[in-house]
C-alpha cells in the first residue's frame, strides 16, 4: 500500500474477480483504541490476496471515536464509518454492519482488539477450504476476574444444552461468515436477535478455529454483568422450548396435585372427618 502526496493512502488496485472481505467493526467510546487497532489491523491484511473493507459501526459514542473513525475515511478510502442515532445494543451494531457490508466474506472484530486481527488470515485460509461460519472459540479470557469467567463458561453451556440447535460453546462475535449467510441472515424478521445462534440455526456448513482472547488495553468493558445476564437469558428463551416445557410440566404437576388434594378433602369432609383447620 502507497501513499499519494497528500499522506492519504491508496491501495494497489487489485482485479475485479478478486474476493472482497468485509471487517465489521462495532465502536463504543473507544478513542484511546482506534491509533492501536489501525497500527495492528493494516499490516495483517495488507499482503493477503484480498481486497478489503473496514466498516466501523459507532453505536452513539460520546467521546472522539467519530472523529477517529472518520479521519480514517479520508487517509484511507477502504474505510467506511456508520453512527447509530442513539445507543443500541451490540447486536444490532452488527446487524447493520452486515446489512452495509459488501464483502464476499465478512468478519466482526471489536475496536477495544482483545479478539486478536492476527486471525484474520486463518479465517480466511478456513474459508478457501469450503467452509461458509469460521467461529473463534475462546479458549482463555485473559483480563477478567475468574468468577466472571466462570458464570461466562457455565452460561454458554446453559445455552447450548437448552437450546433445540447445536451451539457452539465459547463462541463470540468473532467470526467469519460468508455473503449467502448473510443473505440468509436478512430474511430472519427478529428484532431481538441473538445472532450467534440465528448463525447456528442456518445449518450452513462451520467450523471453528481456538485462540485466547486478550485482555484490554484501555477503555472500559461495555458488558456489565447485568448486561450478561439478560443476554443469556434471551439466548435461552430465543432458541429453546425447553423453559416453556419445564414451567408447562410443573403447572401441570401442580394442577394435578391440587385437584388430588381436592377430592382427598371432599371425600373427608363427605364422610364426616374434615381435615384439621377446616
Amino acid at each position: 500500500m502507497s501513499k499519494d502526496e497528500t499522506g492519504r493512502a491508496v491501495v494497489e488496485p487489485q482485479p475485479p474477480t478478486t474476493p472482497l472481505v468485509s471487517i465489521i467493526i462495532p465502536a463504543l467510546n473507544e478513542e484511546n483504541n482506534f491509533a492501536r487497532l489501525e497500527r495492528e489491523l493494516l499490516p495483517v491484511v495488507d499482503d493477503l490476496p484480498y481486497r478489503f473493507e473496514f466498516i466501523v459501526i459507532d453505536n452513539a459514542s460520546t467521546d472522539r471515536t467519530g472523529d477517529l473513525a472518520k479521519a480514517l475515511c479520508k487517509r484511507d478510502q477502504r474505510w467506511k464509518y456508520l453512527r447509530f442515532s442513539r445507543n443500541f445494543e451490540v447486536e444490532m451494531s452488527i446487524t447493520a454492519g452486515y446489512r452495509f457490508a459488501s464483502g464476499d466474506a465478512m468478519i466482526v472484530l471489536y475496536s477495544d482488539l482483545q479478539d486478536p486481527p492476527e486471525f484474520i488470515p486463518r479465517f480466511l485460509e478456513v474459508w478457501q477450504q469450503g467452509y461458509d461460519v469460521v467461529s473463534g472459540v475462546r479458549t482463555i479470557r485473559r483480563g477478567d476476574p475468574r468468577w466472571r469467567n466462570a458464570l461466562v463458561r457455565l452460561a454458554y453451556r446453559v445455552i447450548a444444552w437448552t437450546a433445540d440447535v447445536s451451539i457452539p460453546t465459547d463462541t463470540g462475535d468473532f467470526k467469519l461468515i460468508t455473503r449467502q449467510v448473510r443473505d440468509a441472515l436478512e430474511t430472519c424478521g427478529e428484532y431481538n436477535r441473538y445472532l450467534r445462534g440465528l448463525i447456528a440455526w442456518l445449518g450452513f456448513r462451520q467450523t471453528g478455529i481456538t485462540y485466547e482472547r486478550r485482555a484490554r488495553t484501555a477503555g472500559q468493558s461495555k458488558a456489565p454483568f447485568l448486561h450478561l445476564v439478560l443476554f443469556a437469558f434471551d439466548a435461552i428463551t430465543s432458541f429453546s422450548l425447553k423453559p416453556l416445557r419445564i414451567f408447562t410440566m410443573t403447572g401441570f404437576v401442580l394442577l394435578m396435585l391440587a385437584g388430588l388434594a381436592s377430592v382427598v378433602y371432599g371425600g373427608l369432609a363427605v364422610i364426616g372427618r374434615p381435615p384439621p383447620g377446616t
